[in-house]
């Protein structure tokens, strides 16, 4: 071929041809190049298409689109595909598709401003892992779908693939989380064996998992099930000199081990033991289980003692106690003593017709814990008026962010994740007037002035959104070690907390120090004061907005400042008192 096109170079072509044999050979030469140029083109198009057409159908047979809500992206299995699929499957099929197809590359052109980055994929890794800690999740239940479900093939959520799996994989192994690295690697390493998509020997994705499995194994003091896992690489791997270093160290700590202690380690839970492909051949295997291993793995999370080890550098002794309650009250009520009980039973209703717009739609209250008092006011706004004040915040979101005490600067954290917008009385948008109406509906319900409150904080807590423990006001520590003074309109002297809208599991609100615990209900309102009679700040008022496991939750802060306030809830030099009888729970008001 080459020697044809370069004796093409010399040959001139006449105005015509036809009349020359030798012009006709070189023309028919020229047609076959070109037939075999476009073969190899057709056949890396179809090869292109192909691609293209498994994408899409990967992407259809996941979603139902006869379903017109949003209920695909409520499962956060589903929430990390979509992140997952825009970073690493989206970006390329736009350098496929260009210059082929107008209106695809007009599309790419438009949202691509839009697109997830690879800190969305990071952030919605932490957010599942964070699911994971608190419910106390199985990897294999994510992996599977859909975490609300447990039987197998009953989720409602698109499965984790062996790519997405090793990402989880990856996260845990670099913040050194080698129970919940074992626990994710276990997963896709079965889901590798089981469905038999990829060749050992020649698999980079095999090799990879499994060679993150046994050296997690290996670090969360599983040595022996690590050796086996090691041994099953070499059957495909034998020249590797790491896994063969890996395997030599692996037994010389068996080894120290067994002389330290020959009795069971009390971490060995695995309750069958894990193949050893290196004793039987390859055909002959056939798993058909999932070996149960460590806790913190898969079938539960890290135990608290292991949290404890873990952080006990880093936070002091109150931290590590109120991360503990913070995260078995996200999951279950708390129990609660003789005494407590006795007061939680005696919790009433009624209804509250203490202002003419009152009297003529009685507000209705429920006091859901006795100490600190907290209100609910159900239906304090309506489904109408909930979608208007979700609507005027969409587009003024951004990043919650929080007091860094080192700095005095706000910045975003971890422990805070959602979105705000704020929305004040006289917003352009709000042509009905929403906001100034339900402030008015506010102020009837706690009767509290509204003269010196915050505008409305609207949050949206999205994938594993959450906020753990904290005050809304400013307590003594805060005003004299790390210097923050109220502002002219005084301390927060009460905090109302709007359900615009309900997430599909999880988000509850928890009180850490006085054991409330409160499920989110839209149109529904909390009420309770952050300040005691005599002026100080109520350290038993420490809440937290537990994790979104499913679904979206929407809820409106409303922060009353502590001036002007004299007339509503006067002062009480009595330290420590809590209003018993206060306007808010009058007898008479009880149904």
């Amino acid at each position: 071929m080459l020697l044809f096109l370069l004796s093409i170079l010399y040959w001139k072509a006449t105005c015509e041809v036809f009349s020359s044999y030798e012009d006709l050979r070189n023309i028919n030469k020229i047609e076959d190049h070109l037939v075999t140029l476009l073969s190899e083109y057709i056949h890396n198009e179809r090869e292109r298409l192909d691609t293209l057409e498994r994408f899409n159908q990967y992407v259809e047979n996941g979603k139902d689109y006869t379903d017109p809500g949003d209920n695909y992206i409520s499962y956060p299995t589903n929430q990390f595909n979509v992140i997952h699929r825009f970073v690493a499957d989206w970006n390329n099929l736009e350098d496929w598709t260009k210059s082929r197809n107008e209106d695809l590359s007009s599309a790419f052109r438009t949202y691509k401003q839009f697109f997830p980055r690879q800190e969305d994929v990071d952030g919605a890794i932490k957010a599942i892992h964070r699911l994971q800690d608190i419910y106390k999740i199985k990897a294999s239940h994510f992996s599977r779908g859909d975490p609300l479900v447990p039987e197998e093939g009953s989720g409602r959520g698109e499965p984790f693939n062996e790519q997405a799996l090793l990402l989880f994989v990856k996260t845990a192994y670099e913040s050194e989380q080698w129970l919940k690295c074992a626990g994710w690697a276990q997963q896709a390493y079965y889901q590798i064996q089981t469905l038999k998509k990829y060749d050992p020997p020649t698999s980079t994705i095999w090799f990879e998992i499994a060679d993150y499995f046994s050296y997690c194994l290996y670090k969360a003091g599983e040595i022996q099930h690590a050796i086996e896992v090691t041994a099953e690489i070499l059957v495909h791997y034998p020249h590797n000199k790491r896994i063969l270093g890996n395997l030599e160290h692996f037994n010389i700590i068996r080894k120290e081990r067994h002389v330290k202690d020959k009795s069971k380690s009390k971490r060995s839970v695995i309750s069958e033991p894990l193949v050893n492909l290196g004793e039987v051949k390859e055909e002959e295997v056939n798993v058909t289980f999932i070996p149960k291993l460590y806790p913190g793995a898969d079938e539960t999370v890290l135990t608290w003692e292991d949290i404890e080890n873990d952080i006990q550098d880093k936070f002091n002794t109150n931290r590590v106690r109120r991360m503990k309650v913070y995260r078995k009250m996200c999951k279950e009520n708390p129990p609660l003593t003789p005494k407590m009980k006795k007061q939680v039973d005696r919790l009433t209703c009624y209804y509250k017709q203490n202002t003419p717009r009152s009297y003529l739609k009685p507000i209705k209250v429920e006091v859901a814990w006795p100490s600190p008092r907290i209100l609910l006011f159900h239906d304090i706004i309506n489904d109408e008026e909930s979608d208007i004040l979700i609507g005027l915040a969409q587009p003024l979101l951004r990043r919650a962010t929080v007091h860094n005490k080192s700095t005095g600067k706000l910045e975003s954290a971890e422990y805070r994740v959602s979105k705000t917008a704020w929305l004040y009385d006289n917003l352009a948008k709000d042509k009905e007037q929403i906001v100034r109406r339900v402030n008015r509906r506010m102020e009837d319900a706690t009767e509290l002035s509204h003269e010196y409150a915050e505008d409305q904080q609207v949050n949206n807590y999205g994938m594993g959104g959450q906020y753990e423990p904290h005050y809304d006001m400013n307590t003594l520590y805060d005003q004299k070690v790390q210097k923050r003074r109220p502002t002219v309109s005084g301390n927060r002297i009460a905090t109302m907390l709007v359900y615009l809208r309900e997430p599909d599991a999880g988000g509850a609100t928890i009180f850490t120090d006085s054991g409330a615990r409160l499920v989110a209900k839209k149109n529904s309102a909390a009420f309770w004061y952050n300040i005691l009679p005599n002026g100080d700040p109520d350290l038993i008022t420490r809440h937290a907005g537990c994790p979104v496991l499913a679904g979206t939750k929407w809820v409106m802060n409303k922060w009353f400042h502590h001036n002007d306030q004299i007339f509503t809830r006067p002062c009480d030099v009595q330290q420590f008192k809590r209003e018993k009888e206060s306007k808010l729970y009058n007898g008479k008001y009880t149904i």
